[in-house]
């Protein structure tokens, strides 16, 4: 057990329900899926808070924050710990935040919901379409994962074929609390709310969102396979451009990724297209599949969905873990396609590197359809993979690279711009999830 000499003090300033140092506690709140890259789960898996503490209101939580701040106690916020590049491991130690009691649905109205930031997604959307709304777009992993840590932690998923990603006007206003003493509160609306999206917990601790929502629709759920890839390919890019079907997911897998899918008993020897579509739109989305030459290998209508496994799990990031159960050494990339050459780019890259098998997710972002790969490979060492990276990158395949804990080595990042003026004014000490940005990570890596 830790023997950190802060510890006691804040025991005696908290109630003993919300703060363990016992080193089952620790591990767990250290911990997210960046195990899916054997680089990152070589590295941060030592990685170990000295307590943690899981508050129940927003009091306890300012009560904890001001003592780190006061005893210079490094921070690091957590969710529902799903996300996959190491940002809720604690590089330096100090208190995990576990934010997952804050789960309370504040308000819901025509449009939007307001919610504590520790509130499961999976818990927002089955409460949005009780009142005849649902999300616009969520992550594979909504059944555990926060809607504050998926909106520090992520970008895209289930919907984002229609309302693109976190940036593309999800979130409408967050509040939360600065490391500074004393610990204040501060909020943003609109456009002000970009430089906190996927920004690592790095710019405050959020407590509470606003985030838009959708009409509520009828789901049918799909898996159409195909005997070749490209047929499957041009299936998928048909549906996305498609004006008249309403779609919530096009997931496109290339042989033999579904034999991976066990529940789903599923052709490893075809490529497979899983789709959500609305219930409304069955017989005109029958005639694409019919037209493309596809085969109908589940049909799942709209009262089944979200009860028991849904197509959308395995989907996104879903796809990784169900290829690391049936292979471990399988590990991924996120990949951006051009629309318009993805065709030629994975004939260039399957020529070059055979082992990659390719997953891609249709979404919009900016208003534009993007073919968001996250392809599979076989990890072989370092190097390797990072040639697999340099020759996406040569053939314009944009790469985000999952297989770092740097913020500005990763995916989309903040706007820098906005985001240093308030780094400095909401984490003056730099005790807000040190090492995971830019210059500030030299020293905490180091260690």
């Amino acid at each position: 057990m830790t023997t950190e000499p802060w510890i006691p003090l804040l025991a005696d300033q908290l109630p003993p329900s919300t703060l363990a140092w016992d080193l089952p506690s620790r591990l767990k709140a250290s911990t997210d899926y960046a195990w899916f890259s054997p680089v990152l789960w070589e590295r941060l898996r030592d990685r170990v808070a000295d307590a943690v503490v899981t508050p129940t209101t927003e009091e306890e939580l300012d009560i904890a924050v001001g003592f780190a701040v006061e005893h210079r106690v490094p921070l690091t916020v957590r969710g529902g710990g799903t996300g996959n590049y190491g940002q809720a491991v604690p590089l330096a130690g100090g208190l995990v935040l576990d934010m997952s009691r804050l789960d309370r649905v504040l308000e819901i109205i025509p449009g939007s919901i307001r919610c504590q930031a520790g509130a499961r997604l999976g818990a927002l959307e089955k409460i949005s379409r009780e009142h005849g709304q649902e999300l616009r777009m969520f992550p594979s992993t909504y059944k555990k994962a926060t809607i504050g840590g998926f909106v520090q932690g992520g970008s895209g998923g289930i919907g984002s074929i229609t309302w693109g990603t976190l940036w593309d006007d999800l979130v409408s206003s967050v509040r939360g609390k600065t490391a500074t003493q004393p610990v204040k509160t501060f909020e943003a609306q609109d456009a002000a709310v970009m430089p906190y999206l996927h920004s690592y917990g790095l710019l405050g601790i959020v407590t509470e969102l606003t985030v838009r929502l959708a009409p509520k629709t009828d789901w049918d759920q799909w898996v159409i396979s195909f005997d070749r890839f490209e047929t499957a390919l041009r299936f998928a890019q048909a549906i996305a451009e498609t004006t008249t079907l309403a779609k919530r997911l096009i997931s496109l897998h290339e042989s033999p990724i579904a034999g991976y899918f066990t529940p789903l008993y599923l052709d490893s020897a075809r490529s497979v297209v899983l789709l959500e579509i609305a219930a409304d739109h069955r017989l005109p989305f029958e005639a694409e599949v019919k037209r493309a030459g596809g085969h109908i290998a589940i049909h799942w209508e709209s009262e089944r969905y979200h009860h028991g496994v849904g197509i959308s799990d395995f989907s996104w990031n879903h796809t990784t873990l169900w290829a690391r159960k049936f292979s471990p050494q399988m590990t991924y990339l996120q990949a951006r396609f051009d629309w318009h050459r993805v065709q030629e780019q994975i004939a260039l890259l399957k020529r070059q590197y055979p082992e990659v098998l390719i997953h891609l997710e249709m979404m919009k972002s900016d208003g534009q359809l993007v073919a968001s790969g996250l392809p599979l490979l076989p990890f072989i060492d370092e190097g390797r993979l990072n040639r697999i990276i340099q020759f996406c990158r040569d053939q314009g395949i944009g790469i985000a690279n999952p297989h770092t804990w740097l913020l500005d080595e990763g995916g989309r990042t903040p706007p820098w711009d906005l985001f240093w003026p308030i780094k400095q004014k909401h984490d003056p000490f730099h005790l807000l999830n040190p090492g995971k940005v830019g210059p500030l990570s030299t020293s905490v890596t180091a260690g």
